[in-house]
């Protein structure tokens, strides 16, 4: 199992770095645009060489191109700058899929990403996709029961043989569905830079946390 931090903003990865054992990063075109809100004035290129320099696991980039040859140019120009960190997040659609194929066909490791289907996961399987990535908290939005989703994807891809395509969930907006995406079988998570912080936490923890402090000042008052 692994955990990704999901940001396209630089400082966010350092930070979280320090506490949280992360495996890489993982952004999109509108994880990119609010970074560019907040300030982050860098092409998606520079923001690949940063999150590069900044992570020393997978990084994964999602080409923005909606046109077949140049969102496989441009998942190209991603994987070119670092072929073993580098995973391209492919769109799971009728040109996504065929984007996919070239990139397999060649050897590339891939992603594909906002796959929402069991028949969708199926089709990934066939063209020996790494990693698979549903988004959780959009699932439950959309009134389709993540967990149950979930459960059945990973079920899928364990079955293939040999089992190489990982289910990485997304979307994870709080600890208690990162719970339940992980307790229904997903390998990886994840999640914004707070609810990776968010984890590690928790009031109980922290109740007892304080005790021992306040025991441990009393001891070395006596």
């Amino acid at each position: 199992m692994a955990l990704y931090v999901d940001t396209a903003f630089i400082d966010d990865i350092t930070n979280v770095a320090r506490t949280v054992p992360l495996a890489g990063v993982t952004t999109n075109p509108t994880l990119l645009l609010a970074a560019r809100e907040r300030g982050q004035q860098l092409s998606p290129r520079q923001v690949l060489e940063a999150l590069l320099e900044a992570s020393s696991g997978h990084v994964f980039m999602q080409p923005g191109a909606s046109e077949e040859e140049e969102m496989y140019r441009e998942a190209l120009s991603y994987i070119e700058m670092a072929p073993e960190r580098v995973i391209p997040k492919i769109p799971m659609n009728q040109v996504g899929m065929r984007v996919a194929r070239r990139l397999s066909s060649q050897g590339y490791a891939l992603a594909f990403t906002a796959v929402t289907t069991v028949p969708q996961t199926y089709c990934a399987l066939q063209v020996r996709a790494d990693f698979v990535i549903p988004y959780y908290n959009r699932l439950e939005r959309s009134g389709i029961d993540a967990t149950a989703r979930i459960s059945q994807m990973s079920s899928l891809c364990r079955s293939q043989e040999p089992a190489s395509t990982r289910v990485l969930v997304a979307s994870i907006k709080t600890p208690e569905e990162a719970a339940r995406a992980l307790l229904a079988g997903a390998h990886d998570l994840t999640a914004p830079p707070q609810v990776l912080l968010d984890f590690i936490s928790d009031p109980l923890s922290e109740e007892a946390i304080q005790r021992f402090n306040r025991d441990w000042e009393k001891m070395n008052k006596l």
